[in-house]
């Protein structure tokens, strides 16, 4: 199970990676771009050192060349994560600015520990340590190499993990703050593994034997070191990955379910917007040829357009029609409800438009404006929502069709 989970999750960070990289994209490409690519990079050549058969290659070079290079790669994705969110955070000169300070910290940090690994003899180093079990007798230059690397990965994950909450509490979609807060959970299990790295490093110092490990990890739990050294890192990386990826994952899905709702809004509202357009041809806006093609911008000018005809027909909105309407509505026990009010609305307007047109005179008593019209006021969606039910009811309930047919029987034509 462990070599299936560290032999795929390299692919698949690398496949997303060059996804990030060289995919098309409408215009110029967003800042952050790169810093992602690098991110899902990174990662991948990190978690590459776990597969056997390249951590074997890459310590065919010098012993334990594949943890050096998996720690440096780590800890170039933790500066990488940060790079994206301070993009996601600040304009793109003030992220640069950022950036290029955490970079100078990085460079620092895996400079040192290549100087402390290159000095540190071959019959030191941690496989030759833990064959001979010797880890309590590290030479300094491996103490210097655990500072160097914790104190880097502590801040750079801290770091990911206050930009990622900062984030999420401003994010406008939904898909985006549950991708940061998937993001932030994952910050949380790099830390876990970060302060383990930190208390083995302490007791290292003093030979105490503080997380007892075995030379391999039997499962993800077991030995208990492998908990925190393997497992907790693995769903970091898969949560953060997941977190920072899922927004653009999701987006075309949101897109297209989005599309498909302004197309299915237009379609529902096209009989109520016909029958209004028909006796008040004044209420049509102008066309835009740029984007009257749209299906947002067309649903917006429906609703502005079915709106401004419930203004013009404000003087034929029979109080005597909405009264009947609301009877009937009662008697089924929809009262109260949104579906109720919806249908005396319809009825409402159906009787409207059809005195405008037959030329009566306006209702002597006016119904009173739809329940929630003030709290819809400039919500598009709810607006929307709202007249989709009212057109519905408008096409095809009863209790609408018997109320437009009582005009003549409720208004004095004119002579």
């Amino acid at each position: 199970m462990i070599s299936a989970i560290f032999g795929g999750m390299p692919i698949l960070l690398l496949a997303s990676s060059l996804y990030w990289a060289f995919r098309r994209r409408p215009g110029q490409r967003p800042a952050g771009t790169l810093s992602m690519s690098a991110f899902l990079a990174c990662f991948a050549v990190a978690f590459s050192a776990y597969a056997p058969a390249i951590r074997a290659l890459e310590d065919s070079v010098t012993p334990d060349f594949s943890r050096l290079v998996s720690n440096s790669a780590t800890l170039s994705a933790a500066a990488s994560v940060a790079s994206v969110l301070l993009y996601l955070n600040h304009d793109a000169a003030e992220a640069r600015r950022r950036v290029r300070r955490r970079l100078q910290l990085l460079t620092t940090a895996v400079i040192t520990m290549v100087v402390a690994f290159a000095i540190t003899p071959n019959s030191l180093r941690w496989s030759s340590a833990e064959l001979h079990g010797h880890l309590d007798e590290a030479p300094t230059s491996l103490h210097v190499y655990s500072a160097a690397y914790i104190a880097y990965l502590g801040y750079a994950v801290y770091d990911c993990l206050t930009q990622t909450w900062t984030r999420s509490r401003t994010a406008t979609r939904a898909s985006q703050r549950l991708g940061l807060r998937t993001t932030a959970v994952g910050c949380i299990f790099a830390l876990l593994y970060t302060a383990y790295k930190a208390t083995n490093a302490v007791a290292a110092v003093f030979g105490w034997d503080a997380v007892p490990g075995g030379p391999r990890c039997t499962s993800l739990v077991t030995p208990v070191s492998c908990a925190f050294s393997v497992t907790a890192p693995a769903i970091g990386v898969l949560l953060i990955t997941a977190g920072l990826t899922l927004p653009v994952a999701i987006w075309p899905i949101t897109l297209f379910l989005r599309r498909r709702w302004e197309r299915q809004s237009i379609t529902d509202l096209d009989p109520l917007w016909e029958d209004f357009t028909a006796v008040l041809p004044e209420i049509v806006l102008e066309p835009d040829a740029t984007t009257d093609g749209e299906a947002d911008f067309l649903l917006h000018r429906r609703v502005v357009e079915i709106n401004d005809g419930i203004l013009s027909l404000r003087p034929y909105r029979s109080l005597a029609v909405h009264q009947a309407a609301a009877r009937e509505v009662a008697r089924r026990n929809l009262a109260g409800t949104t579906g109720g009010d919806a249908i005396v609305e319809a009825a409402v307007l159906a009787a409207a438009i059809r005195a405008l047109k037959a030329g009566s005179e306006p209702a002597p008593e006016r119904a009173p404006q739809a329940p929630g019209t003030t709290a819809r006021a400039g919500d598009l969606r709810a607006e929307t929502v709202w007249l989709r039910s009212v057109a519905r009811a408008y096409a095809a309930n009863d209790v609408v069709r018997a109320a437009a047919h009582e005009v003549p029987t409720l208004e004095t034509a004119k002579g």
